[in-house]
C-alpha cells in the first residue's frame, strides 16, 4: 500500500509540481501515452476520422523520443519522477492498446502477458526501493509492438470506414507477424528487468546484513570479555618475587646505561 501511495505522489509531483517547472514538458509528453492508450481504441471502434487516427498514432510514436529529448535540451535534467513516468507510461500504453485489440487479434494476448510480467517485475523493483527505468531494449521493443498494434487498429478503421484501397485481412496478417516477432525481444527484456530486481534485492540484503554483523561482533566481544576478564593483580607468597621483578623491569635499562657510563668514565675519589 505504501508503494502505491509513494508512486502516486511521484506521479502527481512529476505532472503538477516538479522542482524544475520545465520538466512539465517531458513529463506530460510521457503521460500523453497513457491518454493515447485510452483514446486509440475508442477512435478505432467509433469510426473517427482516419486523419485524426493517423495523427494521434504518429504523435504518440514520437513522444517516446521527444520526452527524453526535451528533458535533456529544455529542462536540462533527467529527474527520477520523469524516468518513472516514462517507464510506467510505456507499460500502461502497451497494455491498454493490447487489451483494446484482443477482440480482433487474440494473438496479442501473448504480448499482453509478457508486458504484464514486465510491469509486475517493475512493481516489485519499486517496492524494494529500486527505480524502474526504460532501458535501450525496452525502447527498441516498443517500436515493433507499437507498429503491430497500429496496423491492427488500422485494419479496424479500414473495415469500419469501408476503405477498399486498404485490405483489412492483409493488415491483420502483417500485424500478427510483427506481434510474434516482438515476443523474443519481450522475453529478453523480462530477463533484464528481473536481473535489475535481483541486484536491488541483493543490495538490500547486504545493507540489512551489515548492521546485524556489527551487532553480532559487539555481542561476541562483550561475551568474550565477560568469559575472560582481565586478571587482577594479587600478591601471594608464591608470586611476590615475580611481581617485584615486573615492577622494577622498566628501570633495568637505565641501570645498564649507568653501569656502562661508570666503566667508561670511572669516578675518582681524591683523598687528602
Amino acid at each position: 500500500m505504501n508503494t502505491i501511495t509513494d508512486t502516486t505522489k511521484k506521479f502527481a509531483k512529476g505532472l503538477f509540481n516538479p522542482d524544475n517547472k520545465l520538466s512539465l514538458i517531458p513529463n506530460w509528453l510521457s503521460f500523453s501515452r497513457v491518454i493515447g492508450g485510452l483514446a486509440i481504441p475508442v477512435m478505432a471502434y467509433t469510426n473517427a476520422p482516419i486523419s485524426l487516427f493517423f495523427g494521434s498514432i504518429s504523435f504518440l510514436a514520437f513522444s517516446d523520443f521527444l520526452d527524453g529529448f526535451t528533458a535533456r535540451v529544455i529542462a536540462k535534467e533527467e529527474t527520477k519522477e520523469g524516468a518513472m513516468l516514462d517507464a510506467v507510461s510505456d507499460k500502461i500504453f502497451s497494455l491498454l492498446l493490447i487489451i483494446g485489440i484482443l477482440p480482433t487479434l487474440p494473438i496479442f494476448i501473448i504480448n499482453g502477458a509478457l508486458e504484464g510480467t514486465i510491469a509486475a517485475i517493475n512493481a516489485k523493483l519499486l517496492a524494494s526501493g529500486g527505480e524502474p527505468k526504460s532501458n535501450i531494449l525496452g525502447k527498441i521493443k516498443i517500436w515493433p509492438l507499437s507498429i503491430a498494434l497500429a496496423l491492427g487498429y488500422l485494419s479496424i478503421v479500414a473495415q469500419n470506414l469501408n476503405l477498399v484501397t486498404i485490405s483489412s485481412n492483409t493488415l491483420l496478417t502483417i500485424s500478427s507477424a510483427i506481434s510474434l516477432g516482438t515476443i523474443p525481444l519481450q522475453i529478453v527484456n523480462i530477463k533484464q528487468y528481473f536481473n535489475q530486481y535481483q541486484s536491488q534485492k541483493q543490495k538490500n540484503k547486504n545493507q540489512n546484513t551489515q548492521p546485524k554483523q556489527q551487532l553480532t561482533n559487539e555481542k561476541q566481544y562483550t561475551k568474550n570479555k565477560q568469559l575472560n576478564p582481565k586478571p587482577k593483580l594479587s600478591l601471594t607468597p608464591n608470586n611476590h618475587q615475580a611481581i617485584v621483578y615486573e615492577l622494577t623491569k622498566p628501570f633495568s635499562k637505565a641501570e645498564e646505561e649507568y653501569k656502562t657510563y661508570t666503566k667508561k668514565a670511572p669516578i675518582s675519589h681524591k683523598t687528602n
